[in-house]
């Protein structure tokens, strides 16, 4: 997950310069995946509620490592960056 993100960290430039219709199809596929996972990792956490009141959510590691997996199999690419973002584990109905 780390390489992953750090390629995407590299790729940036690139897109800034040139736009994302430059990179190769493997590195839009890395780029697109990095993004939905960056928003996964944001997750709506307990401590929050009171100043959004949107409820708090915990994940067991286990289950984000598994996300996590997924993301980076691709097992999520059909879905919109939105759907990823502010939503616990992915399992879970939103």
């Amino acid at each position: 997950m780390r390489e992953h993100l750090a390629r995407y960290r590299e790729l940036e430039d690139i897109i800034t310069m040139l736009g994302i219709e430059e990179l190769s199809e493997a590195d839009r596929r890395v780029v697109q995946r990095a993004r939905r996972l960056q928003r996964y990792l944001t997750q709506p956490f307990h401590a929050m509620t009171v100043q959004n009141a949107a409820k708090g959510v915990s994940v067991p590691l286990s289950q984000t490592l598994t996300d996590c997996e997924a993301f980076l199999r691709g097992d999520y690419d059909d879905l919109s960056e939105e759907r990823c973002y502010m939503r616990g584990a992915m399992g879970d109905a939103s």
